[in-house]
């Protein structure tokens, strides 16, 4: 978030993806009842990405997974790698594009908050600051 707020540029590297994305699920998740399902894809492409901002996103879903899944669960994370020459949304240019969906087995989201989830200081936890999605 500083980032934007202060127009600082990312510091983008060459970055296995597959692996840090993985270590830091495994970190985050280690010593819960949630198990890291991990299916990383064959010969996936190194991004050009900011370590500290992909630590940020994927620390914050993990940790939403863990705290969500009240009884024993998982948390799954398939990629999925693809070439646009025509994009489907307007906002990114035809390119290379690895997809990191992050899913688990917690108690969902209720439909009345579903609108607000990813609001500035909005949390559903009496302990959470409600950053975490809204950094996402």
């Amino acid at each position: 978030m500083l980032t934007f707020a202060k127009g600082g540029a990312p510091v983008r590297e060459d970055v296995n993806l597959g692996a840090l994305v993985e270590e830091i699920a495994r970190f985050d998740l280690s010593g819960s009842n949630v198990m890291l399902v991990f299916e990383e894809a064959v010969d996936l492409w190194k991004a050009k990405a900011d370590k500290g901002q992909i630590q940020q996103v994927i620390s914050n879903l993990t940790i939403n997974a863990r705290e969500l899944c009240r009884e024993a669960g998982t948390c799954t994370s398939p990629w999925r790698m693809r070439s646009f020459s025509r994009m489907p949304c307007r906002v990114l240019p035809p390119g290379k594009y690895i997809k990191v969906t992050v899913r688990d087995e917690g108690v969902g989201i209720d439909a009345k908050w579903i609108d607000r989830v990813f609001d500035p200081y909005f949390s559903t936890k009496q302990t959470g600051s409600g950053l975490g999605l809204t950094t996402v």
